[in-house]
């Protein structure tokens, strides 16, 4: 497992030529705009120009390159984009992975977001320059011809996903005992998704309307109520969300939020304030109806399940 060993020409199944022996990968950074001027929810995302010398020169996209052998397609976008645009890894948090296989060769990008438009720079002597570009904008630039193929599936997949569980409709979906105890089991539910958390999903269900990734990383929310409420204190690993404030802290892309009273409705709200593209879990009819109407998509139990 040598450093650099991907570095070197190979061709695709259908006889193309790519650059990256055992494969390629990006980052798509997206951020918010942050200027006055931009309208509101603007998003940007950071893109290099290609030096001249180099293969399409002059174009647009994500930084990005060959992947080592013993590098995860993440590992190297991040290390990619810091190594030609100056983009910290630690400010990255990774949303998904779309693939563009060619046959025996596969480029992927990831999907990610930081928290606002970061100082980046052309560090590379294979970048002429590094910007944070609108996302809006980006279709008017001269685009490298794979960035250019796949950006309109790119674009539809920079919203962050947050999947809001209906943790007692859940757990009372499934006959394990539950009943026993509510805690118990929402400890057990809460644990089996911090692992999915950990993995992502592969698909999301037809009723969020998001495009098709090979991965998809989206925070979790999960509500509890009544006797399930000390799971929140517990996740939070303090007493603030044992007295009815209403949230645990965030552990990653898990959250456990204790509902003040009905858990209906701090669903809906949630339903209705976070950014994004929402994902309801519950099977509640009249709940159902009211996170559609807040804009939120939703999905029953089953498709939960079978995923832990």
């Amino acid at each position: 497992m040598a450093d650099r060993d991907g570095n070197g020409w190979t061709r695709c199944g259908q006889g193309h030529r790519h650059w990256g022996r055992h494969g390629a990968a990006g980052l798509l950074a997206c951020a918010p705009c942050g200027s006055g001027a931009d309208p509101a929810g603007a998003v940007c995302v950071l893109l290099q120009r290609r030096s001249w010398w180099g293969n399409y020169g002059g174009t647009w996209g994500p930084p990005g390159g060959a992947r080592d052998s013993h590098e995860s397609d993440v590992a190297a976008a991040l290390r990619e984009a810091q190594e030609e645009c100056g983009l910290p890894p630690d400010a990255v948090t990774v949303r998904g992975i779309l693939s563009d296989d060619h046959g025996g060769w596969s480029y992927r990008t990831v999907i990610a977001s930081v928290p606002r438009t970061l100082p980046v720079r052309a560090v590379s002597s294979e970048t002429s320059q590094a910007a944070w570009v609108p996302a809006d904008e980006v279709g008017a630039l001269a685009l490298h011809p794979g960035f250019a193929a796949v950006w309109p599936v790119l674009r539809e997949a920079l919203p962050p996903v947050t999947i809001i569980v209906d943790v007692a409709n859940v757990m009372g979906s499934r006959p394990d005992g539950w009943w026993r105890d509510r805690a118990g089991a929402a400890r057990r539910l809460r644990d089996q998704i911090a692992g999915l958390a950990a993995e992502g999903v592969t698909e999301l269900p037809d009723s969020a309307s998001a495009p098709e990734l090979e991965r998809w990383f989206p925070d979790f929310v999960l509500v509890v109520e009544g006797a399930a409420r000390s799971v929140a204190a517990a996740h939070a690993g303090g007493p603030g969300a044992a007295d009815g404030g209403g949230s645990a802290a965030a552990d990653g892309r898990l959250r456990v939020v204790a509902a003040r009273g009905s858990g209906d409705d701090t669903i809906a709200d949630l339903a209705a304030s976070l950014a994004g593209r929402r994902l309801v879990v519950t099977a509640d009819r009249e709940l159902r109806q009211r996170c559609v109407a807040a804009g939120a998509a939703v999905t029953g139990p089953s498709w939960l399940l079978a995923l832990l």
